[in-house]
């Protein structure tokens, strides 16, 4: 029996070699994560989130981040995560009463997820098993992990209504290769580009900001959770040019996009450094 396509829910696996912290990093869509190896530090205006290995966390949208992934030693840092539709978080919470979202969105860590819970989000990481599934049941699985999660804690915060920025870093995200010009962007939006350019300035901010940001943080994903050739990736978000890619690259996150992938040499200074985080985090 035919049935429509379930939600496109796309889990991933982060793989990294050396510690980094990256800045100003945004979600377009709120990420379930579980830390497999090594520790995260999340921080959100100034609050931060600790998660060690075998920990799992909610991650909000549209919040700038610090993020910093730490391996390790031996291992690289690795974590798994699945991002879905705020919509489908919005939906569970106003069918569960006794749940009050935050009013400030902030990193929020799960605590004691049963193992069913912890199945179901292996479940769901996989693309596989929901596409298998006719779409009211693929949806329901995801409210259930939401549940779930809620349960132990990580509640998605509040979102008032979304930036223009936002709007757009959502519809640059969806195809980061497309030449994309202030006119399409402003067309999209049913609005000239000289109000366009007059919104976007009131959120200090502008189109070709925004175009650039949302193309480089969709270039790190891609080296975090893939193998692919820098070129390519340079390629898959509009670049034609590797040498061009990478100075752009380092310029936003302050690296050589081969650094995001590690170096295993780094390792051996890394044990004092993940205490004194931890330190910090209890105490912030």
């Amino acid at each position: 029996m035919k049935h429509e396509t379930p939600p496109v829910i796309a889990g991933a696996v982060i793989r990294q070699g050396g510690r980094t912290c990256l800045h100003r990093l945004t979600n377009t869509t709120p990420v379930l994560i579980h830390v497999c190896s090594g520790n995260k530090v999340v921080v959100i205006r100034d609050t931060p989130l600790l998660l060690t290995a075998g920990e799992f966390g909610l991650l909000p949208d549209h919040q700038p981040m610090t993020m910093e992934n730490i391996p390790k030693a031996p291992q690289n840092y690795e974590a798994r995560i699945l991002p879905i539709p705020r919509p489908l978080f919005e939906e569970t919470y106003a069918r569960l009463a006794f749940i009050t979202p935050p009013r400030t969105a902030l990193p929020v860590k799960a605590f004691d997820l049963p193992d069913e819970a912890v199945a179901l989000f292996d479940f769901c990481c996989s693309p596989e098993s929901l596409a298998k599934l006719p779409t009211p049941v693929a949806t329901v699985r995801l409210m259930e992990l939401i549940t779930w999660f809620a349960l132990s804690g990580a509640v998605l915060g509040v979102q008032g209504n979304p930036l223009l920025q936002h709007r757009l870093r959502q519809m640059i995200e969806a195809d980061p290769s497309r030449n994309w010009t202030l006119g399409h962007a402003a067309r999209s939006f049913n609005m000239s580009e000289a109000t366009l350019r007059r919104k976007l300035a009131a959120e200090n901010t502008s189109f070709t900001e925004t175009l650039s940001d949302t193309r480089m943080t969709r270039a790190l994903a891609l080296l975090q959770t893939t193998t692919l050739p820098i070129a390519h990736v340079a390629q898959e978000v509009g670049y034609d040019s590797p040498s061009q890619f990478s100075a752009r690259f380092k310029e936003r996150f302050g690296i050589n996009p081969r650094e995001v992938r590690g170096d295993l040499g780094i390792f051996e200074r890394i044990g004092t450094e993940v205490e004194q985080i931890r330190r910090d985090a209890v105490s912030a």
